[in-house]
């Protein structure tokens, strides 16, 4: 059996967890964060892979600075909307 996994999604989870440690958000409450990581995912283009060959491929494709810094990018586009407009009061 094969799953279906985005390589993006394990990206910003990482990002997102370096971005909390140097950046101090409002809130972050796991459905912040959670909305924080959907709105960058919704920014980013997917990336799946099934099979550890793909996972590996994907992987070195993805260590340019421009995807890094998309990725970045987008955590902050994200993080200041939240905090905007956040789930809750």
């Amino acid at each position: 059996m094969y799953e279906l996994k985005n390589h993006m999604e394990a990206v910003s989870r990482q990002a997102l967890k370096e971005y909390m440690t140097q950046v101090t958000l409002p809130c972050t409450c796991e459905r912040c964060v959670a909305d924080i990581l959907a709105l960058t995912l919704n920014q980013l283009p997917a990336k799946y892979y099934v099979s550890l060959k793909g996972e590996i491929l994907t992987q070195w494709e993805s260590q340019t600075r421009p995807d890094q810094a998309k990725v970045m990018s987008a955590i902050v586009r994200a993080a200041k909307q939240v905090e905007k407009t956040p789930s809750h009061s």
